[in-house]
């Protein structure tokens, strides 16, 4: 992808999560907080180790991260998620985070001058997945490891294409959710060996996860999400198993009228 349209792509970023930092952070810090603790549970650090999380957000895996390791850089490109990651590491007590901004596509880091490094819930957002892992394999020493977690499409490619676009239409910012298969082919083209993957799965609430994005029900942006979503339903042509919940068939997650669906995440843990 050409250097312009990356620039276009991190202002749509930095608009997204400027907009919606508040929100974001509420969510991830709570909601994601154990897919943090099993992303850095199977990179299994030992104690030592200098370690990055790249799009740290508002500091949902840094905080897990800098608790096992010597010293964690958090790296992110919207300043007000940066803030809340600076004030979720202060209330948690963690004096061994240094943080900056930057952009995945080129990090401000030495080659092979990290033991570790950590990226949750951002490939989505990159213009370009192949090289920010590539650049998380660049910094990172022989040995080290890569730990990686993210949403996945379905592997067939037309409910991955109908997935991705229901994602976009609901966020500008999101790029492709990749399939299970394109992020290991991306994670082994960048010198890496897979050592663990491992699948998760979570059920949402339609109305709270467009509320993450910014959006009301009067918004056009809810709108159209929610004609595309309930269109998905016969068939699951995009691969989010969505139901509409009735009173007579409720929902851990949703109220009725909601809509609950699936969203399905990859952790791989890689090595130099």
């Amino acid at each position: 992808m050409c250097a312009e349209a990356n620039r276009e792509q991190l202002d749509r970023v930095r608009e997204r999560f400027t907009r919606t930092a508040e929100q974001f952070a509420k969510f991830s810090l709570t909601t994601r907080a154990e897919e943090a603790e099993l992303l850095i549970e199977l990179a299994a650090p030992k104690g030592s180790e200098r370690a990055l999380d790249l799009a740290c957000g508002p500091g949902t895996f840094t905080c897990v991260l800098a608790r096992r390791v010597r010293a964690a850089i958090a790296l992110d490109l919207t300043p007000p998620l940066m803030e809340q990651a600076r004030a979720a590491a202060a209330r948690a007590g963690l004096g061994n985070v240094a943080f900056g901004c930057a952009d995945a596509m080129a990090l401000p880091l030495a080659d092979v001058s990290l033991d570790l490094a950590v990226c949750g819930y951002s490939l989505h957002h990159f213009s370009d997945p192949a090289r920010a892992i590539h650049e998380l394999a660049r910094v990172v020493r022989p040995g080290g490891r890569v730990a990686l977690m993210d949403l996945v499409a379905p592997e067939e490619p037309e409910r991955a294409a109908a997935n991705n676009y229901i994602e976009r239409v609901r966020d500008a910012s999101h790029c492709t959710t990749l399939r299970p298969s394109d992020f290991h082919r991306l994670v082994e083209a960048a010198g890496l060996r897979v050592r663990q993957s491992r699948i998760a799965e979570r059920w949402r609430s339609f109305d709270d996860w467009m509320r993450i994005a910014g959006w009301e029900p009067a918004d056009a942006a809810y709108v159209e999400t929610r004609r595309l979503m309930e269109a998905s339903i016969a068939g699951d042509t995009a691969g989010f198993r969505p139901r509409i919940v009735t009173a007579a068939e409720p929902s851990p997650v949703a109220a009725a009228g909601d809509i609950e669906f699936l969203q399905v995440s990859l952790a791989v843990i890689a090595e130099r």
